[in-house]
């Protein structure tokens, strides 16, 4: 029988980094961060280019033929002009003029193939550097730290990775040609403006700089409406990713007005933000009209000027600074030239701040750097025997508010260490220490006598098994997701997994079995079956250190036993972290870490806590029927 792979060939661990529960809250349900000022734009604008110039044959090319199109462009006026001087005022015969006009459309033609090439190009060279650009955030994503995402809302790396990146891709696609062509264009048409006549092209000439100074203005509003803009879309992404995510919670408890209004509000200002971006874009483009309107009767009145002096001269140059009226009408036709790619390149210019604000914030998120982060000569851990041991150990998600405080124990390779505690005590904190997902913040943490943070990564993690509270699946099917945790698996030890975890039977009641497709998160099992498939899942990793977060507490008394069952078989020679607050499923650890307050209050096996019977444990093992929220209340 044939086996998919698994969906990530990257994903070693048994799971993804346990929960914490006492992570600052993310997206809408936090204060929005400031907007910060605009950065540094000529360095965003290299970073970019520097992306253009992996595909450099691609960029000539495209080039090549920007600049053929707008040679044969530049063309038609002048020969429309010859024609109408030549042709029509000096009296030539009708067949002349008509040829004239079969070379100007075959010049039309060939800027159209032109065109037509150089938009071929630039549309694979675009989708080529934003497909760098996706892989290089991506990959940014998959190695930040935990505390990134803490302190971010998800919605807004999905807005950088997806509307920021769009916003770098129109602009790419759209704008190049564009910018490129426009430029071209202008250099050519005004050198052969200064030919016709240097008197008009002077009229045109005193223009530009008034554009320069009004883009220069209106641009740097421009951009930084721009990235107020984006900042808000980010926010709002992260409203609706909470709100999604939530609505149980929400329609639970009635909260839907409120998500709403909550809702509503980042709405109206990501609208006043994008209002105030467009407006401020579309005062660009009339301004700009205005300007070339001026123009073009400036030159009509000096250009008309001059021509009634040439008016009784066969040429232009009969009469000294006289036009002809076929000069003057190739000289009105390269000012339309002119200006038109003037206003393309100011529309491309307000594309490219959209782009640049886009792009910083591309950029911020490449430039994180992991908290976490592995030595140059870190260590292999090939063959681990499971010894654990905390040695002064502190740590805090914010500074000033420690959550685990001169943390220290010692485990023999194989134990069963259990971890309890009331709500908040830094249980889970301290297993996730364990895996590195933060790294301490005052002593160490060391397996089988190596420091943690001297090893690498990847074996360190490869090495653990982890089942959390609420287990996380993907849009896959059973399959891909129970070998997430180990790809190389056999079809034989994938199905023995789930029979250990007792999920092989309900598996095969389903009628795809394990190619069920899971829709996300694994919503149409039921909790109970999810948590089943999690436990199964790091089975199969075949871990030398287990962490169970509170991994029997979705599931019926009837289902636990059997798990129970399942992970006794599973935790023999394995050292083994246990995180419950029934406490009667850890009555058989070899060790029971009581935190409270930051610290380990006391330390033993269950036997030897119950016999101090006013002790933190034993008034907690007293009161089995609370809540841990209540228990915390009466200790």
């Amino acid at each position: 029988m044939s086996r998919p792979s698994a969906p990530s060939p990257s994903a070693r661990a048994a799971a993804p980094a346990p929960g914490r529960p006492h992570a600052p809250q993310r997206g809408a349900m936090m204060a929005p961060p400031p907007i910060e000022a605009p950065r540094d734009y000529a360095q965003t604008l290299r970073r970019l280019l520097h992306y253009f110039g992996r595909f450099k044959a691609l960029i000539v090319a495209a080039t090549l033929f920007i600049a053929a199109a707008t040679l044969f462009r530049t063309l038609v006026p002048a020969l429309v002009g010859e024609a109408i001087r030549v042709d029509l005022e000096m009296g030539r015969d009708l067949p002349d003029f008509v040829h004239r006009m079969k070379i100007i459309l075959a010049i039309v033609i060939g800027a159209w193939i032109a065109d037509a090439m150089s938009g071929i190009l630039m549309t694979r060279l675009s989708n080529q550097v934003i497909y760098r650009l996706r892989e290089d955030s991506f990959a940014r994503v998959q190695a930040l730290s935990m505390k990134s995402f803490d302190r971010h809302g998800i919605g807004d790396f999905i807005s950088r990775m997806t509307n920021d990146i769009e916003m770098v891709y129109n602009a790419m696609n759209n704008g190049f040609s564009n910018l490129v062509g426009g430029l071209l264009s202008m250099v050519t048409v005004l050198a052969a403006m200064l030919l016709l006549s240097w008197r008009l092209s002077l009229v045109v000439i005193a223009v530009v700089p008034v554009m320069a100074v009004l883009t220069g203005i209106v641009g740097k509003k421009i951009r930084n409406a721009f990235r107020r803009n984006q900042e808000w879309v980010g926010r709002l992404s992260s409203s609706i990713e909470e709100s999604v995510t939530g609505v149980r919670v929400t329609q639970t408890f009635r909260r839907e007005e409120a998500e709403f209004a909550k809702f509503e509000k980042i709405n109206d200002a990501n609208q006043r933000a994008g209002i105030e971006a467009e407006l401020i874009s579309y005062t660009f483009m009339p301004l700009m009209n205005v300007m070339t309107s001026l123009t073009l009767g400036l030159i009509v009145g000096v250009g008309g000027s001059l021509a009634m002096k040439g008016a009784q001269a066969p040429d232009a140059g009969a009469v000294p600074g006289g036009v002809s009226i076929g000069l003057l009408t190739a000289f009105i036709l390269y000012s339309q030239r002119f200006f038109q790619p003037l206003r393309q390149i100011t529309q491309v210019y307000n594309m490219l701040q959209s782009a640049l604000a886009g792009a910083e914030r591309l950029f911020e998120l490449m430039d994180t750097r992991p908290e976490v982060v592995e030595k140059p000569d870190a260590l292999s851990l090939a063959d681990p025997a499971g010894a654990v041991e905390f040695s002064g150990v502190g740590f805090a998600y914010e500074e000033g508010k420690p959550v685990l405080d001169d943390i220290g124990f010692r485990t023999r390779p194989g134990q069963v260490v259990a971890i309890v505690g009331p709500t908040g005590a830094g249980k889970t904190t301290l297993v996730n220490l364990l895996g590195r997902f933060y790294d301490v913040q005052s002593g160490s943490i060391t397996i089988d006598g190596t420091d943690i943070r001297d090893l690498r990564i990847d074996d360190l993690r490869r090495c653990m098994g982890v089942v959390l509270q609420e287990s996380f699946f993907f849009a896959a099917t059973i399959r891909e997701n129970l070998l997430y945790s180990r790809p190389d698996a056999t079809e034989e030890e994938m199905i023995a997994a789930a029979r250990t975890a007792n999920a092989h039977y309900f598996i095969s009641r389903l009628p795809q079995g394990y190619d069920t497709l899971l829709s996300e998160r694994g919503d149409n099992l039921s909790q109970g079956e999810r948590q089943l498939l999690g436990i199964a899942r790091a089975i199969l990793a075949d871990p030398r250190i287990l962490i169970l977060d509170e991994a029997t507490s979705s599931v019926d008394s009837l289902t636990e036993a059997r798990i129970q069952e399942g992970l006794i078989r599973l935790m023999k020679g394995r050292t083994s972290f246990i995180i419950a607050h029934r406490l009667s499923t850890i009555r058989n650890a070899d060790l029971v870490l009581v935190l409270h307050n930051r610290r380990i209050v006391e330390s033993g096996t269950h036997d030897e806590l119950m016999r101090k019977p006013d002790g933190f444990y034993a008034r907690l093992y007293g009161m089995q029927g609370l809540v841990p929220e209540v228990l915390e209340s009466h200790l």
